[in-house]
């Protein structure tokens, strides 16, 4: 809804085109769907968005926006894209306007049902990002595009008062080489790890990963898993390897990061449950990835990258896990797995 403050001034200024700041929202919930508003005024699927009330931090004002046009609960996780608008827009009334648009990425917990509370909308829904709905607007299918292509920069907001940074770094920021003077990277270590299954479920299932900068590498995998077991393994295995330091894990698994990073933390809160209540599946392992990440003294960040795209260590991560898959299927090689791995597979 357009706020007072808009209002009040559109009585002095009439249609004439005004500067304002706004948040856009791309809400993706725990099953990797996109959250989309069909709009009244043009009948066009779009991200939530909104106009930044007077002394509101951005990051409250898309949760309140997404709450408000949708009915759903969201977090803001970090901040996609800044850009202001190239050409007004004119709405039907004639009122024009430019404004700075903030995207933020945030992470939904599952279970919720989308609606149209405030009656902007004509509705709203979850959408795969490889299915979206038509007609869409142009810069919403770009976001989405965007984001499931490429990681973000880093960036820094105001949240309830509390400062979050983005959790990824520039990749060429990341993989500069940089050094301090006292001859130690400030720059994290970079691990591309993968898991592959040759059937899913209860297929030969392999899991790897791979030091960028040393080569160094390990692999290991199980007659019977699922792939969700071996990308999880994978990133429990590199961080007990890696226990000190700054770490960038790249992964092609947004089930992964989702379970390492994005939800986790409001499972843990409701006691290990999703949000309707239901269990989790493969729970010893991200509790035990949980806890790594805790207890580590220095930081976690995932950087999602897309698979079988070139990505020269996402294929030797892929290599090593699916040639161990193999193997373990025809009896080469043993099962390798780690207890966790072993708890989460039972019962599969």
């Amino acid at each position: 809804m357009t706020p007072d403050y808009i209002l009040d001034l559109r009585k002095k200024v009439g249609n004439e085109r005004l500067w304002i700041s706004a948040v856009e929202g791309i809400v993706e919930n725990e099953e990797g769907k996109i959250l989309l508003a069909k709009r009244k005024d043009d009948g066009l699927w779009c991200m939530v968005a909104g106009i930044i009330e007077p002394g509101e931090q951005p990051a409250d004002a898309v949760k309140r926006e997404v709450k408000e046009e949708t009915g759903v609960e969201c977090e803001p996780i970090f901040i996609a894209n800044v850009q202001s608008m190239d050409e007004p827009k004119i709405y039907p009334n004639g009122d024009e306007i430019l404004a700075l648009n903030i995207l933020f990425y945030c992470s939904a917990p599952g279970g919720q049902i989308p609606g149209c509370p405030d009656g902007e909308n004509e509705s709203s829904g979850w959408f795969d990002p490889s299915c979206l709905p038509s007609p869409i607007s142009s810069r919403t299918e770009k976001a989405v595009f965007c984001l499931t292509h490429a990681g973000p920069a880093p960036a820094s907001f105001l949240c309830e008062g509390k400062m979050k940074w983005g959790r990824q770094r520039s990749a060429a920021f990341a993989s500069s080489g940089a050094r301090s003077s006292q001859g130690t990277s400030p720059f994290p270590r970079k691990i591309s790890t993968d898991g592959s299954a040759l059937s899913n479920p209860r297929g030969a299932m392999g899991w790897a990963w791979v030091d960028h900068e040393t080569g160094e590498k390990e692999s290991g995998g199980c007659r019977q898993g699922t792939n969700q077991v071996g990308e999880l393994t994978a990133v429990l295995m590199a961080l007990r390897r890696f226990k000190e330091g700054n770490l960038l894990i790249e992964t092609d698994s947004r089930y992964a990061i989702g379970c390492s990073r994005d939800w986790v933390k409001a499972w843990k809160k409701r006691g290990w449950k999703k949000n309707d209540g239901s269990s989790i599946k493969n729970l010893p392992l991200i509790q035990a990835i949980e806890k790594e990440i805790s207890q580590r003294s220095g930081s976690v960040e995932f950087a999602w990258v897309k698979g079988h795209a070139g990505d020269a260590f996402n294929e030797i991560a892929d290599s090593l896990a699916s040639g161990y898959a193999k193997d373990v299927a025809k009896g080469a090689r043993e099962d390798r797995l780690p207890e966790e791995s072993k708890s989460s597979l039972k019962g599969i």
